[in-house]
């Protein structure tokens, strides 16, 4: 259970390697019983953990969903979860549904669970209704508390620990951190005032601080780019977020959003062609450093003939099989314990 939480600076970081960490360990959870947080300048935000006796970074699990996405996203959390430790989940759904299966995986990982409905005055109402739940994401980005939100989508699959999205320095001129898209977007960049082809973010993993982006974007703004702009936004919310953005996104390294065309079994495609696609060059260390894998709903492991199957494939069947099974989900095995 996290029970406080403190920053550190520059500074503080001296003064604990100097040797005053038991100390300052001491001070920050006497602070944390007596109900208080402590403050040392601009940093990055830390929770003290009473599980473990130690400090760790302070980071929500937020997602944007149906019920008919729960099944899939049940394998997302699960896998999170299990690789990085979080203050909360957060679920952002319509108002008349709620996710049992995902409160349930989340108290399995004694992690608390907000449930977040969509109200009805929301902008996205605003939209055709076979539209609107590709704008669940911009609800999930409006967070009223504070705090660093690490939104993803339902087809994501977590395979190592995320404590560098946890320490990565936010800013209010940059208050939101995502991957590109790795190919290069031309017609994205040139329609959408982007600054160059590489410049569109993928917005199935986004890390954000809530009062830094809640200052720069509100969800009506998202709602109105594209009821005006619609012959420009090919990809719905994802193009207008790049648009009303632009320039104020901080690109995170391609391993923490592995797209399905990163894949080594998509490398015989025009776009791994370094000619075609320079950023092709790094594909092999971003897919041995990857963190994050994005499936595509569309290509789901479950989907797939078994010789297409890759490491992360296989590891999302295994805990698929796990939700099924029922079985004791904190004592699954982590993606390197396997592979």
């Amino acid at each position: 259970m996290v029970i406080a939480c403190v920053q550190i600076e520059p500074i503080a970081i001296r003064s604990l390697v100097l040797g005053g960490v038991d100390r300052w360990l001491r001070r920050a959870k006497q602070a944390a019983l007596q109900g208080q947080g402590i403050l040392l300048g601009q940093g990055r935000l830390r929770c003290w953990s009473e599980n473990t006796g130690v400090v760790v970074s302070c980071m929500h699990l937020l997602l944007a969903l149906d019920q008919g996405f729960e099944s899939l996203a049940a394998v997302a959390v699960t896998s999170f979860l299990l690789h990085q430790r979080f203050t909360s989940v957060v679920l952002v759904t319509p108002a008349d549904q709620r996710m049992h299966q995902l409160e349930e995986i989340a108290a399995a990982f004694e992690c608390p669970c907000r449930h977040q409905p969509i109200a009805p005055e929301a902008a996205l109402h605003r939209l055709r209704s076979e539209v609107q739940p590709y704008f669940f994401c911009i609800e999930a980005l409006q967070q009223s508390e504070p705090g660093r939100y690490l939104y993803v989508d339902a087809d994501t699959l977590c395979v190592a620990g995320l404590e560098a999205l946890a320490e990565l320095p936010l800013h209010a001129s940059h208050p939101l951190a995502a991957s590109s898209h790795g190919r290069p977007m031309h017609d994205r960049s040139l329609l959408l005032g982007l600054e160059g082809p590489y410049h569109y973010f993928n917005a199935g993993i986004l890390l954000f601080d809530s009062v830094m982006l809640n200052a720069v974007l509100r969800p009506e703004q998202v709602v109105d780019y594209y009821l005006q702009h619609q012959a420009l936004c090919r990809f719905r919310e994802q193009c207008a977020l790049n648009a009303l953005l632009s320039g104020q996104v901080q690109f995170l390294p391609g391993q923490y959003n592995l797209l399905s065309w990163m894949r080594f079994r998509q490398s015989s495609a025009s776009w791994h062609n370094v000619a075609c696609n320079p950023m092709a060059y790094c594909l092999p260390d971003v897919r041995d450093k990857m963190a994050i894998v994005h499936l595509s709903a569309g290509a789901l492991p479950d989907r797939l003939p078994p010789e297409r199957l890759e490491p992360p494939d296989r590891y999302w069947l295994m805990l698929q099989q796990a939700l099924q099974e029922q079985t004791s989900l904190p004592q699954l095995s982590r993606y390197a314990d396997l592979w």
